[in-house]
């Protein structure tokens, strides 16, 4: 089930967690250790809305049962990539758990930023978000490789098509309780919390 959009977030302060165990020695030195783990989170701010449209949302929000049932939550802001309208654009070969350069085709050919970096993709089927981390260009078979951040949690098979924009984060509530605000006008103001669901 998907969080409604007829009324689009005000705001949304978004996060990406990733984390890392550092200790130092009695000399000073640092140790890390990096675990395979990344998450995105976000706070919701949406914008004042007459009761009639705040009781959809409330309602939608109070039958996830606090953090109990996920949810996907289109992200509403586009990327910039100029390929990013586009449903063609798949994988190029197989690529196993832990890669981070996928190999892609189906793009706009010699073209520079068809996909840039910062922009969020997602691979049709799979319930991960990944950040793009560098610009890309294609070649003119309409060829490129997409740099992404975490590394994948699951494999991809050949021709496993790519969401280039706005893509759905499976997320569920990081509270029990969902808090509302009113005022003399009749206006409902709400905010939540939402974690990546992986």
């Amino acid at each position: 089930m998907s969080f409604p959009t007829t009324v689009q977030p005000k705001s949304i302060s978004f996060s990406s967690n990733r984390p890392n165990s550092i200790s130092y020695t009695l000399s000073g030195k640092r140790s890390v250790r990096q675990f395979a783990s990344q998450y995105f989170s976000f706070s919701v701010t949406m914008p004042p809305m007459v009761k009639s449209v705040f009781q959809v949302y409330s309602a939608f929000l109070i039958s996830k049962k606090g953090g109990f049932t996920a949810f996907d939550f289109a992200y509403p802001v586009d990327n910039l990539g100029a390929n990013r309208t586009s449903t063609s654009v798949k994988t190029r070969t197989t690529h196993a758990v832990g890669s981070t350069a996928i190999a892609i085709d189906g793009l706009s050919a010699s073209t520079n930023d068809v996909i840039k970096g910062g922009d969020l993709i997602k691979f049709n089927g799979h319930t991960k978000v990944y950040l793009v981390v560098g610009d890309v260009n294609s070649n003119g078979a309409g060829q490129g490789t997409v740099t992404i951040e975490p590394p994948l949690q699951s494999a991809l098979v050949n021709n496993e098509v790519l969401v280039l924009n706005r893509p759905n984060i499976n997320v569920a509530l990081l509270q029990d309780d969902i808090l509302y605000s009113t005022d003399a006008s009749q206006m409902f103001y709400l905010n939540f919390d939402v974690r990546e669901v992986l």
